[in-house]
């Protein structure tokens, strides 16, 4: 038990490092001074104890609309303070394309991860880019999506001092938003075929995914609620 809690313990720390493990933050703007809190919960498929598990991460949001397609968000990993680090997280989601019938809306969301080790003392950061289209339809306006997320890591060298091989991680993502009936709060389902161009063969953690050898496949569900709208 103790050495299957001890490997536990190292998948959850290596996972949650990586930023572009966590879920999609804002695909939609808010309205124009519009509050929002949320979290979503879930993180890449591994193999466990013989059978495939999403590593459970769970991770908080805020969001505001500064303006009509444009809003800002930050968040922070409950599952990292856990382990003694802080991992946050923000930025701002840009809608530039409206919805014409079959030709989707179309955002943009720049944002980073931060990440700084409270035992080792060490601070990480990560510079991401969602590129989104997303579909309303329906009377509350529900809608699916689909998007890239971009990760890129900065940093010359991997663990042990090996030479950098990967400064890109490339995570295809689908996923849908349901609206409440009175418009206050939305629940969020998502798929993210996270690193897909990576080659997970000879990884330490046991990643599965429904490409095979390449990447992991995430699975994550969450809730926001509308914390300055009426009931």
């Amino acid at each position: 038990m103790f050495v299957k809690g001890k490997y536990i313990v190292i998948f959850a720390l290596m996972a949650f490092l990586i930023g572009s493990c966590t879920a999609s933050r804002f695909v939609e703007p808010l309205d124009k001074g519009e509050i929002t809190a949320g979290f979503n919960f879930g993180g890449p498929a591994i193999g466990f104890g013989g059978l495939t598990i999403p590593i459970p991460m769970l991770d908080a949001e805020v969001g505001y609309g500064l303006d009509t397609n444009l809003t800002v968000f930050g968040g922070i990993n409950a599952t990292s303070l856990y382990f003694n680090n802080i991992h946050v997280s923000g930025g701002a989601t840009y809608q530039f394309l409206e919805q014409d019938r079959f030709i989707p809306n179309l955002s943009v969301s720049p944002s980073f991860q931060f990440v700084f080790g409270m035992s080792e003392n060490k601070a990480s950061f990560w510079p991401v880019l969602d590129l989104n289209a997303y579909w309303n339809y329906g009377e509350r306006r529900n809608y699916f999506y689909t998007g890239i997320n971009n990760y890129f890591e900065l940093t010359s060298t991997m663990a042990l001092e090996q030479d950098q091989a990967h400064h890109w991680l490339f995570s295809p993502q689908i996923g849908h938003v349901v609206k409440g009936k009175k418009g206050n709060w939305q629940l969020t389902t998502e798929f993210k075929f996270l690193g897909i161009n990576l080659d997970n063969s000879t990884a330490f953690i046991p990643y599965k995914s429904l490409t095979g050898s390449y990447g992991a496949t995430g699975v994550y569900v969450g809730c926001r609620w509308f914390i300055n709208r009426e009931k």
